[in-house]
């Protein structure tokens, strides 16, 4: 796993189509990203005029890429268990949630709220990604 703190992970990820990291904790096969999504970002826009909500794929895509940034894994090739429990709105708190298994090559994923939040533990949603190739592999 590589090590990187949220500082530096915010500092590589374009603020206009990431949420704003606060904390991560990295564990042996799993971590723990605090964040807070800002009303700005680029997916907002349209999605919906009434109520702004973060789009699912977009969830399913940080994933993803957060996955081969933080566990060299790439090579996406399918979503399983997907569920979509309730919508995440402009500047909500959450964690997310990764957890890898290298002998499956996946990564089990959760977004839930944020520790620090005022409101009822939350669940977003929930899946797991397979993928195909991993540094560690090659």
């Amino acid at each position: 796993m590589s090590p990187i703190n949220a500082e530096q992970l915010n500092q590589l990820l374009d603020p206009n189509c990431w949420p704003h990291f606060e904390h991560i904790d990295l564990l042996d096969d799993r971590v723990c990203l605090q964040a807070r999504v800002p009303a700005t970002l680029n997916y907002f826009a349209g999605h919906f005029p009434e109520q702004a909500v973060l789009p699912g794929v977009v969830q399913v895509h940080w994933v993803g890429e957060l996955a081969q940034r933080l566990f060299g894994v790439s090579g996406f090739s399918d979503l399983k268990s997907i569920k979509f429990s309730n919508m995440i709105l402009p500047e909500t708190g959450i964690v997310i949630e990764l957890k890898y298994s290298i002998e499956k090559g996946t990564v089990r994923f959760s977004y839930s709220t944020s520790i620090a939040s005022n409101r009822e533990p939350e669940n977003f949603s929930s899946g797991m990604l397979s993928f195909g190739v991993t540094d560690r592999q090659a």
